[in-house]
């Protein structure tokens, strides 16, 4: 699996093959995110999602004292499931926070953090 991101309008693509064909977007070739920071724990990482589920209902939030400025900010929350993948762009959010709604039998497998200046983290 690579990640992909638009430096023109932010568009993430996920690539699951192993081909190594360019992807574009904005009539210019997207950026792969070429190293993916594991996330250990939340002691040594501002980027650990806090991750509260009831029912269907998943929000993630990541540790409050993240900045969310112009030149340091949450850009997305991506989870991998066992059914595909969810998104939320929150650059333009006040605090690191995303929302979704998972299926009955879907589990989160991973979540990726991207932030503009430590680039792309996961918990796996």
């Amino acid at each position: 699996m690579k990640i992909h991101l638009c430096s023109v309008c932010y568009q993430v693509s996920i690539k699951t093959g192993n081909d190594n064909k360019p992807i574009t977007c904005c009539e210019k070739e997207m950026t792969e995110f070429k190293k993916i920071n594991q996330i250990i724990s939340d002691d040594d990482n501002k980027h650990f999602p806090i991750v509260r589920k009831i029912g269907n209902f998943v929000t993630i939030t990541i540790e409050d004292n993240h900045p969310m400025l112009e030149v340091h900010k949450i850009e997305f929350i991506l989870i991998k499931t066992n059914h595909g993948f969810l998104y939320k762009d929150i650059r333009n959010q006040e605090k690191a926070k995303a929302e979704f709604i998972l299926a009955n039998d879907e589990k989160i497998v991973n979540i990726y953090v991207n932030c503009n200046v430590h680039s792309l983290s996961s918990l796996h």
